[in-house]
């Protein structure tokens, strides 16, 4: 069995205490590199599974260098760690569409489990003798339903609650995942909310509300950017389900406990 490769990009100013990544070298085979220089060029040559950013204290040249890899190699994964972290840095996190975001504390079996599960995914192969296939962004986001979900929603949904914890943000469906358990749309719903007690969609707005009162109270983010990173794309729905379940409006909200 080959071990996924790992590029660790080791941005830390701090350097005295080794990268938690780098505790990883029986389970992977990592390439390290602590500066930007030829960043490019040992990209390419190391051929990665998946790409790690390491920060403590991540500063503007260092995040952009993450979001332009991100841009000029869609097709690799990249995860951050970091030990400056705030809601603003996660959301930014959210929007550059990086694949998993660990704050420290965190346990190395954490990143591990992260890095097998995108190595497998991008080292599938539609047929045994086929030559490797890259796998596009999109392909990966399906697959990666498909790899979380089994085939009955019975007894799993905490598969389903691990998936809104992590794509929350983004647009869910509930026919999709339906799709992806090989169930129909009514078994999905059924299932759910006999095992949870309220249907997918009312838990997944809920979910967001609180996501939502969190950022309100911890962020200077404005009202409209945070339904956004909360999954609502549009600013005036947002403020309507917010005062239906909340009782009053983002704004007083902020408001009230600020």
């Amino acid at each position: 069995m080959n071990l996924p490769k790992l590029f660790l990009v080791d941005l830390r100013t701090n350097k005295d205490v080794p990268s938690v990544c780098s505790r990883l070298t029986n389970s992977c085979v990592i390439n390290i590199l602590n500066k930007l220089d030829n960043f490019y060029d040992q990209l390419e040559y190391s051929s990665p599974d998946v790409i790690c950013f390491d920060f403590d204290y991540p500063d503007k040249k260092s995040l952009s260098m993450l979001e332009k890899t991100r841009y000029n190699f869609p097709s690799i994964p990249v995860l951050m760690v970091t030990q400056y972290h705030d809601e603003q840095l996660a959301v930014w996190a959210l929007r550059a569409r990086v694949w998993d975001y660990f704050a420290q504390p965190v346990q190395t079996e954490e990143i591990l489990s992260s890095i097998n599960t995108l190595s497998s995914l991008r080292n599938l192969r539609p047929g045994e003798n086929s030559p490797r296939k890259i796998l596009k962004p999109a392909q990966v986001n399906n697959i990666k339903i498909k790899a979380k979900f089994n085939r009955n929603l019975k007894n799993h949904s905490f598969n389903v609650i691990k998936y809104v914890e992590n794509h929350y943000h983004e647009k869910i469906y509930i026919s999709e995942l339906a799709k992806q358990c090989q169930i129909s749309i009514y078994q999905f719903s059924r299932v759910f909310k006999r095992e949870k007690g309220i249907t997918f969609r009312d838990y997944l707005i809920k979910y967001r509300l609180n996501k939502a009162c969190e950022l309100l109270q911890e962020s200077i983010l404005l009202v409209g950017d945070v339904g956004f990173a909360v999954g609502f794309s549009d600013h005036s729905y947002f403020t309507r389900v917010f005062k239906q379940h909340v009782g009053v409006s983002p704004s007083d909200y902020r408001l009230d406990k600020n």
